[in-house]
């Protein structure tokens, strides 16, 4: 995982992350404070699982995620707005996804969104996680986010 070369990233350069997530329950938000120091880097973390939450704290409309359902890009981009109106950070990071093994009310196949918001910057990324177990979607996800971290840092 290269959450520690993001964290000493962040570290070095000042800088502060807040997370929303859904399908990763904290994980994401957990790899930046598992490390000394994490106070200065981590503003916050919301864990939006639930549909309500996404839309009633994170003012995801709810017309978003009828047209494009709960597990979209649209839906992630307004997780990762939504949190930056809470905690001003900045980088904010949106994740939606469908880890299995079920499949989820509209959606047709196991997959991830995360959107980065990073000085004005929109990074979007789409992950497949078919033929994955769920604890690998979510590690498979996790690794996707910190590696993008990575180059974008």
């Amino acid at each position: 995982m290269k959450s520690k070369i993001v964290f000493e990233k962040l570290t070095k350069k000042g800088l502060t992350i807040a997370f929303a997530e859904s399908m990763t329950g904290g994980l994401a938000c957990y790899e930046m404070i598992q490390y000394p120091g994490a106070s200065n880097i981590v503003k916050g973390s919301i864990v939006a699982y639930h549909p309500d939450i996404k839309k009633d704290l994170l003012k995801v409309p709810e017309r978003d995620i009828l047209a494009h359902g709960i597990v979209s890009e649209i839906v992630s981009t307004k997780m990762a707005i939504g949190v930056s109106n809470l905690y001003h950070a900045d980088i904010h990071v949106g994740i939606t996804g469908n880890a299995g093994p079920t499949l989820q009310k509209d959606t047709s196949h196991h997959e991830a969104f995360i959107t980065i918001l990073f000085h004005k910057n929109m990074h979007q990324v789409h992950v497949d996680l078919e033929g994955l177990s769920r604890q690998k979607a979510i590690e498979k996800t996790l690794k996707k986010l910190y590696d993008i971290l990575d180059s974008i840092l």
